[in-house]
C-alpha cells in the first residue's frame, strides 16, 4: 500500500507541474476525476487490472469508454496502466486534487455530524475554521451518529473534536482514573 502512495504520489507530482506550467490545472483537475470515476466501474477495472489482457486491448477500450478529456490525462492514465500501476490511478487522483487545492489556498476539511448541517451551521463552521487555518475551506461532511451530538473536524492531520462522544470518553476515563 505504501508504494502505491508513493507511486500515486510521484505521477501526481508530474501532472501537477505540467498542468501548471501550461495553466490549465482546472481541465487536468476535471478530467483526472472522469477518469478515476470512469475507472470505478467495477467491469472495467477488472479488464485493466488483469495482467493476461494485453496492453493494447486495455487502450482500445478506455480510448472508447472516456471521450473529452485533455490528452495528457488520457496518456497519464494509460502509462500507468502499461507500468502495471492501474490501482494507483485513484490515489494519483486524490493527490493531484490535493496539490491543487494547496496552490488555491484551500483546506479540505471532514465534517462529522450527528445530524445534517443547515447552511447557517455550515457558513459558520467554514468561517470558523478560515480563521484558525488562514485557507479558503472546503467541506466534506459526513453524518455519524454515533457521535451523539457536536461535530469532529480533520484538515490534514489534525483533528478538532466537539463531539458529545468524545466528551464522555474523557469524562470515562478521569472517572476511572480515580
Amino acid at each position: 500500500m505504501a508504494r502505491r502512495e508513493t507511486v500515486a504520489r510521484r505521477y501526481a507530482d508530474a501532472a501537477f507541474e505540467i498542468g501548471k506550467a501550461d495553466g490549465n490545472l482546472d481541465a487536468w483537475e476535471r478530467d483526472l476525476a472522469t477518469l478515476r470515476d470512469t475507472l470505478a466501474d467495477e467491469e472495467l477495472r477488472r479488464l485493466v487490472e488483469h495482467p493476461a489482457v494485453p496492453f493494447a486491448e486495455k487502450e482500445q477500450v478506455l480510448r472508447k469508454v472516456v471521450t473529452g478529456v485533455v490528452p495528457e490525462a488520457l496518456s497519464l492514465a494509460l502509462l500507468m496502466i502499461r507500468r502495471g500501476r492501474p490501482a494507483a490511478i485513484h490515489a494519483m487522483v486524490d493527490r493531484f486534487g490535493e496539490l491543487v487545492r494547496r496552490e488555491r489556498g484551500i483546506s479540505l476539511a471532514e465534517i462529522r455530524t450527528a445530524l445534517p448541517l443547515d447552511d447557517e451551521q455550515r457558513s459558520a463552521i467554514a468561517e470558523r475554521l478560515k480563521s484558525l487555518t488562514g485557507d479558503k475551506i472546503e467541506m466534506n461532511e459526513v453524518v455519524d451518529e454515533s457521535l451523539i451530538g457536536g461535530l469532529s473536524v480533520r484538515i490534514g492531520d489534525r483533528l478538532y473534536d466537539a463531539s458529545v462522544r468524545s466528551r464522555l470518553e474523557r469524562l470515562r476515563a478521569r472517572l476511572t482514573a480515580v
